[in-house]
């Protein structure tokens, strides 16, 4: 039997699984490393030798055991965009700079100001580089090259130094952001589009991850990794919703148009011809729960107790509604200075009436997503629930009935290691066609029909919920402004 592995690099930890060629999963390791924050300047970082210490030890986890000549393929897939900096020697230098990091806002403004397209259209990648050329001067000139973290892995495995980019309509940079920029393009190495083999694994990465040497490195996801989880969702079909749930939200719908509306994120579909992804993006969704988790019932109590007590309160959460804009909003208002809301409060609420209404307010801010998506046309026949979100019956139930759309998850719920393993076999050929590839391996694993009185309840509240930012938008700037 032939062997796929997916590494996911994240924010927070390395996850790398294996899985067989009819897609059950053999295993799956994890393992954390720090992250180094700042919040009067907006700084966060991390250390780009803790991602590859981290892929060393789960790729020697999960190959113990097997035959490593069985393994057909690896694909590496990351966060992004984070900017992380390599001298002449391809070493780095320095922390990498992530993508929560707020520092380059100037240089984005600037770069927008030159090419005429607003600072949310643009990859926060190039402006990072120009912000380190403004800010560093002495690191930025032993700077050589700028990748993403995938491309750092990539090179540690294979020894060649490239940048992936999923399609000429998806990527981290492009010439014109370069040119405006000022920063020389030469330090950006060589583009290779998603699914392109990359290298082989090295002798010298062989030693020390427990692979063998030869395999195949094919090119991940260049950054955007809600394309590994398109893929291992099975969320590649017209009116389709992929609801990527974990401390930040992505809606993502596979659509026959474009919406040519620029609140969206909107390109060619990167896997299906002939059609387009279009997404939502909202800021602290699991991070709301995680807050209020950890701040009134302790860092070491369970989740669970947190379901527990919401599961009491009945839908509408007593006619409380929440707004989980703890650090601004994406989609669709773009505003920094938004902030949480809890509207509606009494004497009356009890404590499970305000966690439940976490839970409903991140409901609420779907909803709206999607409604959004239905003025412009789209017909959504699904939810496909992924992540960390997706554990939660509870919670996978609440959004179904708020949207008053079946939510369906998946059999393996936190599986962007599939969606990279589905790609490695595409890139050596084991998958002729990514789509049936999906719709093949991808097992489902609940279906959460919504409860139709309770989504008339939900829909009488949602209007509620769309109108109280544009009520408290100047008051928000207000309050900012102090």
């Amino acid at each position: 039997m032939l062997y796929l592995i997916g590494i996911e690099i994240g924010t927070t930890r390395v996850k790398t699984g294996i899985y067989d060629i009819n897609g059950n999963q053999l295993c799956e390791k994890m393992k954390n490393y720090n992250l180094f924050f700042d919040k009067k300047t907006g700084m966060a970082e991390t250390n780009p030798h803790d991602w590859w210490k981290a892929v060393i030890v789960t790729l020697n986890k999960i190959t113990s055991g097997l035959n490593k000549k069985n393994i057909a393929a690896i694909c590496v897939g990351s966060h992004g965009p984070t900017l992380t900096v390599l001298n002449k020697n391809k070493k780095t230098i320095g922390n990498a700079i992530l993508w929560l990091d707020k520092r380059a806002s100037r240089e984005v403004k600037f770069i927008s100001g030159k090419i005429a397209r607003k600072s949310n259209d643009l990859t926060w990648f190039v402006p990072r580089a120009l912000w380190l050329k403004n800010n560093k001067p002495d690191l930025f000139n032993k700077a050589k090259y700028f990748v993403q973290p995938l491309d750092y892995i990539n090179y540690q495995l294979t020894g060649e130094l490239k940048t992936i980019f999923v399609s000429d309509s998806i990527r981290i940079w492009d010439d014109n952001i370069i040119k405006a920029s000022v920063v020389d393009c030469s330090m950006f190495p060589t583009p290779v589009k998603m699914k392109t083999l990359i290298g082989q694994v090295t002798k010298t990465a062989a030693k020390i991850t427990g692979l063998s040497e030869g395999i195949p490195v094919i090119a991940g996801t260049g950054g955007a990794d809600f394309i590994e989880v398109l893929i291992s969702s099975k969320a590649l079909r017209a009116g389709i919703v992929c609801d990527r749930g974990g401390t930040s939200q992505g809606i993502n719908l596979c659509w026959n148009k474009p919406f040519n509306n620029k609140i969206f994120f909107e390109a060619p579909h990167p896997l299906i011809p002939g059609m387009f992804h279009i997404s939502g993006l909202m800021a602290t969704t699991g991070k709301s729960l995680q807050w209020y988790k950890e701040l009134f019932y302790g860092k070491k109590m369970s989740y669970d107790k947190f379901f527990n007590d919401a599961a009491k309160s009945q839908p509408g959460a007593n006619k409380l509604i929440y707004l989980p804009y703890l650090a601004g909003e994406r989609t669709p208002w773009w505003d920094t200075k938004a902030r949480g809301i809890f509207f509606g409060l009494s004497l009356e609420h009890q404590e499970k009436d305000i966690v439940r209404a976490i839970l409903e307010g991140v409901g609420f801010g779907i909803s709206h997503i999607l409604n959004l998506f239905k003025q412009h046309g789209a017909m959504i026949t699904e939810i496909r629930a992924h992540g960390g979100q997706a554990r939660s019956p509870l919670w996978n139930q609440i959004k179904a009935d708020i949207t008053g759309i079946p939510v369906i998850t998946n059999k393996i719920l936190d599986s962007s290691t599939f969606g990279l393993a589905i790609l490695a076999g595409h890139g050596v050929g084991i998958y002729p066609d990514i789509t049936e590839a999906s719709n093949t391996l991808v097992q489902d694993g609940q279906i959460f029909e919504p409860f139709e009185e309770n989504h008339k309840v939900y829909s009488e509240m949602q209007h509620i919920y769309e109108e109280l930012y544009p009520a408290l938008k100047t008051q928000f700037k207000k309050l900012a402004s102090f």
